[in-house]
């Protein structure tokens, strides 16, 4: 059943990066445009799906790279412009825990934020090449969100309103998807499982993954729903290079 949900993708910032690490051993040695979107749902309630990088100092601090967020792509200013307050915000779907998914969870004091378990888990004790990317505590890094904040889940979870909730291991252990039933249809917003076009559209695995079997299952699941997905960090939503896009 749908719900008169609206849905915003929103550019929080942007950094740089070999393509490879969005396409399984593609583009290698090419460089790679990426927007660090977040996505706001209205309707039923106020919910954000990822809530991009902290600043552009702490990601510089902890995992140097060419990373930036000009004034109008913070993510407190971006929902600004479209009338949401921070303590508008009712529910955070964490699609993972990667240091520019969860960064500005705390920007959002009565918002909960679902996660799976088995992603806190990992997360908290990450493989050695992995724990950058989590802001792990086992490598030394202060992690970006409250664990207080959080509501752990095992699996599939329905979450009432036309939203779903689909657990797709691959890109790391617990990384899930949202399905939000529309009037235009199933929308999935699949975090990181899709990060640009070409891992939908031609089966590529995304570059930085903990298990890539379990990708190509996460993917045959979510396409038995949709097909119709926004990337988490193709440049292509942005092509009038506007910070907000509506999508439906």
């Amino acid at each position: 059943m749908s719900s008169d949900w609206r849905v915003w993708a929103l550019r929080a910032g942007r950094s740089e990066a070999d393509r490879s690490i969005a396409t399984y051993l593609h583009g290698m040695g090419e460089q790679l445009e990426i927007p660090h979107t977040m996505f706001l749902l209205q309707g039923p309630r106020t919910v954000l799906v990822d809530t991009s990088f902290e600043s552009t100092e702490a990601v510089a601090s902890a995992y140097p790279q060419k990373i930036s967020r000009d004034e109008d792509e913070e993510p407190l200013a971006l929902l600004e412009r479209l009338g949401v307050r921070p303590d508008d915000v009712e529910l955070i779907v964490c699609t993972h825990l990667h240091y520019d998914h969860c960064g500005t969870n705390r920007s959002f004091p009565h918002a909960r934020a679902i996660v799976q378990r088995s992603e806190l888990e990992y997360a908290l004790d990450p493989a050695p090449i992995m724990r950058r990317e989590f802001f792990s505590p086992v490598g030394g890094f202060v992690p970006p969100y409250d664990r207080s904040q959080f509501d752990l889940i095992d699996g599939d979870v329905d979450l009432g309103d036309g939203l779903l909730l689909l657990h797709l291991p691959g890109h790391t252990p617990g990384s899930q998807a949202l399905l939000v039933e529309t009037e235009r249809g199933s929308l999935c917003l699949a975090g990181d499982h899709i990060m640009v076009r070409e891992n939908l559209e031609d089966s590529i695995p995304v570059g930085l993954h903990t298990d890539v079997d379990a990708w190509y299952r996460s993917l045959h699941k979510l396409t038995s729903h949709t097909r119709w997905v926004i990337p988490s960090h193709d440049v292509r939503v942005f092509e009038d290079e506007h910070p907000i896009r509506r999508i439906v």
